[in-house]
């Protein structure tokens, strides 16, 4: 099969990060799978998958909002046998792009909201959008339940919204790591809305172990009210921001343990990164992420710092509690491989040529 995905960009972030993994495996499983993107971004993801010989086309349009996109979209739809696209505004633009027909669209439903869906006047419209992809896959049973909602109960929605789970390549966490002599806490995330870096800074004075270090691998827009609140807080000499980096699952193994607060999520591959490395996760008790963690990692009210900073002082003390959470933790992320994934989606593709 010839398969597009189609993304705005492939800066860092979720969706872009999943791309980057689930592409090489597609392509090994004996697709030609190739991406379009708006512009190049020159990001490190993007640069890893120029250099294990993916396809990156470009549309080389700086305004996303330009008429200029629907017609050099609609001239790589016909070269390929599937589209498969991510985000928005790409969904719209895709959808309309392909007016003439819908049999080979695919759109992937990343989160389990977003802010479109605080205008109900937008309803209606997409409802029309989504109708124009043949198959719609939420990322989790959560991300389905919330986007059913949103478009309307029947069964014509309901038939063509599918489940498949995001997957991690596990070989690159699972190794066994020794803690180093410097303990830390590691929150690998973009600081963006959706994301809630700031109750995990709210946490540290609450942290009993004052030695410990907090670092945050990532950037974006919410970076700087971050630092600032580090800042005010006056605790400076206790949080590392890191930046985007290019050594996630060393770092992932390096740490002590893992948090992932969000005030929203689709899944939480990052979630899964830390519970690949026997690492225990604790994470915000939001839908998506909520469902990836229970019953292996801890789940703390979302935005309620105190009770974050109980969950890890209580692993840092009681280490009998730390081991049964870290191998509940392994035992699970086995269930979110790449490889299923990928064929998970090979079957999907040609379920519907």
């Amino acid at each position: 099969m010839k398969i597009l995905h189609i993304i705005s960009s492939l800066e860092t972030g979720g969706a872009q990060k999943l791309l980057s993994e689930l592409v090489p495996v597609q392509i090994s499983l004996g697709n030609i799978v190739e991406i379009l993107v708006y512009k190049n971004c020159k990001s490190k993801i993007e640069e890893d998958l120029i250099k294990s010989g993916v396809t990156i086309h470009s549309l080389q349009v700086q305004n996303i909002k330009s008429l200029n996109i629907f017609g050099k979209i609609r001239k790589y739809i016909s070269l390929f046998d599937i589209i498969h696209v991510h985000l928005f505004p790409t969904l719209y633009q895709v959808a309309i792009a392909n007016f003439r027909g819908r049999d080979k669209l695919i759109y992937t439903e990343h989160s389990t909201y977003n802010r479109r869906r605080k205008y109900k006047v937008l309803r209606f419209f997409e409802k029309l959008i989504y109708n124009r992809y043949a198959k719609i896959i939420a990322i989790s049973h959560k991300t389905k339940e919330n986007l059913v909602i949103w478009l309307g109960i029947n069964d014509q929605i309901n038939n063509k919204i599918g489940v498949i789970t995001n997957g991690i390549n596990l070989k690159l966490f699972s190794s066994n790591s020794d803690i180093h002599d410097e303990r830390f806490i590691l929150m690998v995330s973009r600081f963006t809305a959706a994301k809630d870096q700031s109750t995990l800074i709210r946490a540290i004075p609450y942290i009993k172990d004052k030695r410990i270090k907090i670092k945050f691998a990532g950037e974006g827009p919410t970076l700087e009210a971050c630092k600032k609140l580090v800042s005010e807080l006056r605790l400076e000499d206790r949080c590392v921001f890191l930046g985007n980096r290019s050594d996630i699952p060393d770092l992932v193994k390096a740490s002590y343990l893992g948090v992932q607060s969000s005030h929203w999520e689709g899944f939480g591959l990052t979630a899964v990164e830390f519970m690949a490395a026997r690492k225990p996760i604790i994470a915000s008790d939001v839908e998506g992420l909520s469902q990836i963690v229970e019953g292996a990692g801890l789940l703390f009210p979302k935005g309620n710092h105190k009770s974050l900073a109980q969950k890890i002082n209580d692993l840092m003390i009681d280490t009998d509690k730390y081991e049964l959470i870290a191998n509940r933790c392994f035992a699970k992320a086995k269930e979110f491989d790449i490889i299923q994934m990928a064929q998970k989606y090979n079957n999907l593709y040609k379920s519907i040529l």
